[in-house]
């Protein structure tokens, strides 16, 4: 047995490792589609995600359901994305996230490699596991980018890398990251994003301007049902209030509904028209619940949402950007991968 190796990230001491197990870092995210013409695909495998859409009884209508919507959003969701050029960033985005880790792990003494494994795009969770096992590697850390959980996102993606793993002959053991609602370096780094936003506004509108963040929405019954994501998102908004200081300033709003039923409100666009109307001509927009940038940044809040505020009377519109691989996000994601390790005693004290 080889000699294990000591390190730290900033002030914590990671532990120790041995030297001959390397970890496996799996990034876990939705996944987008990579051209026009992956639009519809990439929006059926959404919606036959029985995590995303829950139908229960009616379970076995999952996939003609997934069909009809899917024909009907491909048009709207393609000009959508052709306005961001044509693709999702989303995997690209992933990929540095997940490098960044595996570079700070690295630079403490954690030998990793990144692999990344998105829900309804390539590369999808059994190319994920085809990968780690051409790389020789048996242990892996699941580390969903989601920083608050839901079975629609993590809970969804979880199954599916954990599925990959027992259907490939069930050769790699996973050590599990849940959720990170209230990390420090999260909270850090979007109160960073959220300064920044704010002094791109004149003088006399940074300390009054409204900030709004707004987590992707998620059907009411899915909460009655035990979901915890609204309790999660609002842990996050509530320690970023808290390190900002924002006090009454703080609003939170639900985007990128879809179909009748009744999802989680106040809805991003009537919430920044209830603040227009209150007298706000300067409004900073904060996506809380996206850790990198995608259709729903980039198209919904710098678009769609943007304009709609300006043609109602907004003179300053500022977004904050997401965390992406801010150092102090990154920070947290490692000490999130250690936790998960420790868990499977890969590290030892």
């Amino acid at each position: 047995m080889s000699a294990g190796i000591t390190g730290q990230v900033g002030d914590q001491d990671v532990g120790t490792v041995m030297a001959d197990e390397p970890l496996a870092v799996v990034g876990l995210n939705l996944g987008g589609p990579d051209s026009l013409t992956a639009v519809g695909p990439f929006l059926y495998n959404l919606f036959r995600d029985p995590d995303v859409i829950q139908l229960g009884w009616a379970s076995p209508l999952q996939n003609l359901l997934a069909r009809f919507i899917a024909r009907r959003r491909t048009p709207m969701s393609r000009e959508a994305y052709a306005q961001i050029g044509g693709r999702s960033p989303i995997l690209d985005e992933t990929r540095s996230q997940v490098a960044a880790v595996v570079a700070a792990l690295g630079a403490a003494g954690v030998l990793a490699q990144p692999f990344v494994a998105m829900a309804c795009w390539h590369p999808f969770s059994d190319e994920a596991v085809a990968a780690i096992r051409a790389a020789g590697l048996r242990r892996a850390i699941a580390l969903p980018l989601y920083a608050q959980y839901s079975e629609t996102t993590t809970g969804s993606s979880l199954k599916a890398l954990a599925r990959a793993v027992t259907g490939s002959g069930g050769a790699i053991d996973v050590a599990e990251v849940c959720s990170y609602a209230a990390a420090p370096g999260l909270v850090t780094a979007i109160g960073r994003s959220i300064t920044d936003a704010l002094a791109t506004l004149p003088d006399g509108m940074r300390d009054s301007a409204p900030v709004l963040f707004s987590a992707h929405g998620l059907p009411e019954s899915y909460i009655r049902r035990g979901d915890p994501y609204l309790d999660q998102i609002r842990t996050t908004v509530a320690a970023v209030t808290r390190h900002l200081d924002l006090g009454p300033r703080a609003h939170l709003a639900f985007q990128s509904r879809v179909g009748r039923q009744k999802w989680l409100s106040p809805y991003t666009e009537a919430a920044l028209d209830e603040l227009i109307d209150a007298g706000a001509r300067a409004i900073v927009v904060v996506p809380v619940a996206f850790t990198g940038e995608h259709v729903e940044t980039l198209q919904e809040l710098d678009i769609v949402y943007r304009d709609r505020a300006m043609a109602r009377g907004l003179t300053h519109f500022a977004r904050a950007r997401t965390v992406g691989t801010d150092p102090d996000f990154i920070a947290a994601l490692v000490e999130e991968c250690l936790a998960a390790a420790r868990t499977k005693k890969w590290l030892v004290h």
